[in-house]
């Protein structure tokens, strides 16, 4: 069912109606203009497309942050916290520099100002990971498209299911990752004016035509990355931030 389902829209409106999705939000994050660190080709353009993708391929309602510092993230999560319900899902996308601190074994998020020698402008996984855990929010996915973001997920994989696996998701909470490559640098631009994971990720989106979960959204990017770039892509639940078994849904 889980092919039908990717390929026939009738299914999505007629068999899976009875399913309550709930509303579907996104902040969206590019930066490429780097005060201090290299500037980057396509966090931007990746992250306006990606933007302009959800909010009218999928009917998410869209916060793009271009260039932001980490006070203007920092808020933003804050503000998700206040505002999402429970019958929520959010989807964190954050394309942009990262860093990982070998000797505290922890990896960051750098913004606009981030010096390469001080944390004071660095976004960290465990801030990530605590906003995901005390968010009201019934799915929530971070997709991140930076170096060494690997240090979000875990090592098991979440797995995919048979004809009732997607009203099962729909009602277990989720806290979930996607990113671009492990515990490695990533390629930022592979010629077409966005980076690798960022085209992939895209075009299994515009080819889409029902619902698609997670895991199966993964299993059609992971193998172009890999083919036209030097970096490994995964999936899996984030680690101590609440995740109950479920996984995201794209409608």
């Amino acid at each position: 069912i889980g092919a039908r389902l990717e390929g026939d829209p009738r299914l999505a409106s007629d068999e899976l109606a009875g399913i309550e999705f709930g509303a579907y939000h996104a902040l969206v994050i590019g930066i490429a203009n780097y005060k201090h660190l290299p500037k980057l080709k396509t966090a931007v353009n990746d992250a306006r497309v990606v933007a302009a993708m959800l909010e009218q391929g999928y009917g998410f309602k869209v916060q793009l942050l271009i260039d932001p510092g980490r006070t203007d993230i920092v808020d933003a999560f804050d503000e998700l916290r206040e505002t999402l319900i429970r019958s929520g899902n959010l989807l964190i996308y954050y394309a942009g520099h990262g860093w990982l601190d070998e000797e505290a074994d922890e990896g960051y998020w750098l913004t606009r100002d981030a010096k390469s020698n001080r944390r004071s402008h660095w976004v960290s996984n465990a801030t990530i990971i605590k906003t995901l855990k005390a968010l009201p929010a019934k799915h929530a996915m971070v997709v991140a498209d930076s170096c060494f973001s690997g240090t979000l997920t875990r090592s098991a994989a979440v797995g995919f299911g048979d004809k009732d696996y997607l009203r099962r998701m729909a009602k277990k909470r989720a806290r979930v990752a996607m990113v671009s490559g492990g515990l490695e640098p990533v390629v930022d631009d592979s010629g077409g004016g966005h980076s690798p994971f960022a085209t992939a990720f895209m075009a299994a989106l515009r080819k889409n035509t029902g619902v698609i979960d997670g895991t199966r959204l993964f299993s059609e990017i992971r193998r172009p990355v890999i083919l036209n770039a030097r970096q490994t892509p995964e999936y899996s639940d984030v680690r101590n931030a609440g995740h109950d078994g479920g996984d995201f849904l794209f409608v």
